[in-house]
């Protein structure tokens, strides 16, 4: 068991001043009511789906196309230097944003599913999508820094505007065709009743596949349990997130021969190439949520030679040596975030 005061004997540098500002913005979101929505939400995935069956001795299983295009972005497509068309990335890229919800919804569903079905069995989710009463709904399961808003007739509520929040994320899942939306467009109940999508999106050529927990012998890889019971879902930023994907999955990642690369046990080196065109993560995310999530405790980063300027070559011998480190997702994580961020901010 990791504990929570051994996470921060940091010797790395302090921060930069876009660094610095980042992490004041964050740290008022997690200590404002975005913070206590997390902590609900967490509380409520608990609460309401009972103990986690298969997550629990399994983790979050997750079929690999999801994150990985088995076809690379064309090389004329990309560019290092300006992210790829959405319209080209892999489920999870295509869908990730720094304002919306659509990565965190899914992956939420994926994990009700995992609790409530079988592996190899066509999935029902049987909650509904928001609910007014103390009955649970998934607007329950979702964290958001709404707010009741306005007074008398023209009074919003959270609940409302979590609503709101859910449509947007459901509507730009129905694109990726990650879900299936049973009503008609601009009718009410449109939401209701949306069933769940195989991860490959729309790599799928021909009619959608219905979602099903993935079996032993698919293509599948895991997350830690504890990224879904420990609230890192709900606090972890998309490009953290898509991150974390890459390196669970491990798909396109050199291979130790000997000493020449070398690559530790449970490592990856991605090249560039394969984390651009097969994940379609830009390099500008991929720097910064590589910091954050080694300053998290989730990432193990081995550096390797450096430039003068700090980068690294895009070579065998000069890649980060990434490393999913499962014991970091056991402690609560809207605490670790709090404490690193604070920790990170007053050094100077």
């Amino acid at each position: 068991m990791t504990r929570l005061a051994d996470r921060f004997l940091d010797f790395s540098r302090t921060l930069s001043s876009k660094e610095r500002q980042a992490f004041e913005a964050r740290r008022a979101r997690l200590n404002g009511q975005f913070g206590e929505a997390a902590a609900n939400a967490t509380a409520a995935m608990s609460d309401y789906l009972g103990a986690p069956g298969l997550l629990a001795t399994e983790g979050l299983r997750i079929r690999t196309p999801f994150c990985r295009l088995e076809k690379p972005i064309p090389e004329g497509e990309v560019s290092d230097r300006r992210a790829p068309k959405r319209a080209l990335r892999p489920p999870a890229t295509m869908i990730s944003s720094s304002k919306g919800a659509a990565l965190r919804v899914y992956l939420t569903a994926l994990a009700a599913a995992q609790i409530k079905n079988r592996p190899g069995r066509r999935v029902t989710l049987d909650m509904p999508l928001a609910t007014f009463s103390r009955e649970r709904g998934w607007n329950d399961l979702v964290a958001t820094p709404a707010v009741t808003s306005g007074r008398g007739k023209t009074t919003s509520t959270i609940r409302e505007k979590k609503a709101r929040t859910l449509h947007t994320a459901l509507d730009t899942l129905e694109e990726a065709k990650l879900v299936h939306l049973p009503g008609t467009p601009g009718k009410r109940g449109r939401y209701e009743g949306f069933s769940l999508l195989d991860e490959a999106g729309w790599q799928h050529s021909g009619d959608p596949l219905p979602y099903t927990v993935p079996p032993k012998g698919e293509d599948y890889f895991a997350l830690p349990v504890g990224f879904v019971t420990s609230g890192w879902l709900h606090v972890l930023e998309d490009s953290e997130i898509t991150l974390l994907l890459m390196v669970a999955c491990r798909r396109g990642t050199l291979a130790a021969m000997g000493d020449e690369p070398d690559i530790a046990q449970g490592e990856v080196a991605i090249p560039a190439d394969v984390r651009l065109r097969c994940y379609g993560i830009h390099r500008d995310p991929f720097s910064t949520a590589r910091k954050t999530l080694e300053w998290f405790k989730l990432l193990g980063v081995r550096e390797m030679d450096r430039r003068d300027d700090g980068r690294a070559e895009d070579a065998a011998n000069r890649l980060h040596r990434l490393s999913l480190l499962k014991d970091g997702f056991e402690p609560t994580a809207l605490d670790v975030l709090r404490e690193t961020i604070d920790r990170q901010l007053s050094r100077v």
